[in-house]
């Protein structure tokens, strides 16, 4: 996974379940082949993965959502478990260097300029770099393990071909749009500010003064090109109508009013097969790859031995529930029977 802008995540195969020091008596979650994955691992995993959105789990309808949440990070923690120890038993291995380079292409991707700001948005995650490092390893490592289970699948030119035709509409450029722009709730304040602006104010300066987007504000309302239709009607219609340096009228969406600034803009259009024959190869090899990766994984479960604590169909809370009650409440370390022990066939 990649790391995301606003807050980090990253895109692993399956989640890492990371350690938590604790004491054996600590309530199970499950066991893969005899390794424990316990409750509050699941937890910590959990936290992190809703970052700044915490909020979600709160109420009686944010419980049911922990309940659904925390059944889906067990699954993706079995998984890596199953994953990593299959990495160990082929003596796969990774260098620092590995480590290195896969860091600096996510932080470009992602336009983290540098340690400060990957410190920043791990910590809306509640996760340390160290944390973070040891998941690009594991990572580099789970590709690796991939590149080895996948290294016959292969394709012909014909086929290559045949998939463009199938798919060619996916290869077609969108018209896409890069602006700037700034956003704010109440339009006199909007018309005060589009007024500064045509009178020579600097736009950038504004936007860090006063927009309310916390996702370009800080970049002078600057934000990368992006397909025109992934942003709202009335933003894509009239950003597309601007010429490179251009300033629109107040632009009001269900956001509020915006200003918007264009720099940039590219028609959109088909791209010839013997343009891109090495993207479509890549992206034909990638489905199928990911196909037959995801059989070998479910084979590898059917051979595990797991042991699942946590009830896989929660029931809803109920109205009027204690608060902090936790639906799907689970035994004991190593006390009570097992809810669905394998060989286990899904998730």
């Amino acid at each position: 996974m990649k790391v995301l802008r606003y807050g980090v995540a990253i895109a692993l195969i399956a989640v890492v379940a990371l350690s938590v020091a604790g004491c054996s008596k600590e309530p199970l979650a499950a066991k893969v082949n005899g390794k424990k994955i316990t409750l509050a691992e699941v937890d910590v995993r959990l936290t992190q993965m809703a970052g700044q959105q915490a909020e979600m789990f709160q109420g009686e309808q944010g419980e049911q959502a922990k309940a659904q949440f925390r059944n889906q990070v067990l699954d993706q923690m079995i998984e890596m478990e199953l994953l990593m120890a299959e990495v160990n038993k082929r003596g796969i291995k990774v260098t620092d260097k590995e480590i290195d380079v896969k860091l600096k292409e996510l932080m470009k991707d992602y336009g983290l300029k540098d340690q400060a700001e990957l410190d920043a948005a791990l910590k809306q995650q509640n996760m340390t770099f160290v944390q973070f490092k040891k998941e690009l390893a594991d990572r580099i490592q789970i590709e690796k393990l991939g590149d080895q289970v996948t290294k016959n699948v292969k394709a012909s030119s014909k086929e290559v071909k045949e998939y463009y035709e199938k798919n060619k509409a996916s290869f077609a450029v969108k018209d896409q749009v890069q602006v700037a722009h700034i956003l704010v709730q109440d339009e006199e304040k909007a018309r005060k500010i589009l007024s500064d602006v045509r009178a020579g104010a600097d736009f950038s300066k504004l936007a860090k003064e006063h927009s309310i987007d916390p996702g370009s504000k800080d970049k002078g309302g600057e934000m990368p090109m992006t397909d025109k239709d992934q942003f709202v009607p009335e933003f894509a219609e009239a950003s597309w109508k601007l010429e490179p340096g251009q300033i629109s009228d107040l632009v009001k969406t269900t956001y509020g009013f915006h200003i918007i600034k264009m720099i940039a803009k590219k028609d959109g259009g088909e791209k010839a097969f013997d343009d891109i024959k090495a993207e479509v190869e890549e992206q034909m090899l990638s489905a199928e790859k990911q196909e037959v990766f995801g059989k070998w994984l479910e084979e590898l479960k059917t051979k595990a031995k797991i042991e699942r604590y946590l009830d896989a169909n929660p029931p809803q809370v109920a109205p009027g529930a204690a608060p902090g009650a936790v639906p799907g409440a689970v035994p004991p370390a190593d006390q009570g029977a097992p809810q669905n022990t394998v060989p286990q066939t899904g998730k």
